[in-house]
């Protein structure tokens, strides 16, 4: 019952993740030329979750989770689909202002809390879309090293992360990493390295 709970403890429509002051990643849409009659999300479900929200004092959406209080957790969820695609993205989501070290270690804790919570309640009839899900993560940070976040990519590839991503406040839609759309840098990277093997 713990997804149930959250849908009616967290669910609104933003369309972005917060950390401290004006920190964000959001999910720009793939269209923007949106028009009076066109949704720049058509085809999309996003549902965008604050884990972990110092305004709530509660802490609602952590317990609709089951998380204790003492557990490492990222700061948000978002969950991720397109029509007509058998796919879903899970993408955990960590906001660092300092100590970017335990990004990796909160958004591992929080995935595998909610895979178990998936496995528990969804096994018997729901169990081979769980085979769908695509793991995502990424964090957002605020001028850390190369080294850094280098350590932290790999970390977070070493647990079973299938697509990571960096942001800053000068780069922050997470959108092509949820559609895993792939820049012209990341592509030419690909050629680059193709090409010498």
């Amino acid at each position: 019952m713990s997804f149930s709970r959250l849908l009616l403890v967290a669910a609104n429509s933003k369309k972005y993740i917060s950390g401290e002051g004006n920190d964000k990643v959001v999910i720009k849409p793939s269209n923007s030329l949106s028009s009076k009659n066109h949704d720049p999300y058509a085809g999309e479900v996003i549902l965008c979750f604050q884990l972990d929200d110092p305004k709530d004092k509660e802490k609602r959406v952590s317990r609709s989770l089951g998380i204790p209080e003492s557990d490492k957790r990222c700061d948000g969820l978002i969950f991720y689909a397109q029509d007509e695609n058998e796919h879903k993205a899970i993408c955990l989501v960590e906001m660092k202002s300092t100590k970017i070290q335990d990004a990796a270690e909160q958004i591992k804790s929080t995935r595998d809390h909610i895979k178990t919570l998936l496995h528990q309640e969804c096994s018997l009839d729901c169990g081979k879309e769980l085979k769908h899900i695509r793991w995502k993560a990424c964090f957002y940070h605020h001028g850390t090293s190369l080294d850094q976040t280098a350590a932290i990519r790999k970390q977070l590839k070493k647990d079973g992360f299938e697509d990571i991503d960096v942001f800053t406040h000068a780069n922050n839609d997470v959108g092509p990493l949820l559609r895993s759309e792939v820049s012209a840098k990341e592509m030419a990277k690909k050629y680059r390295r193709d090409k010498r093997r």
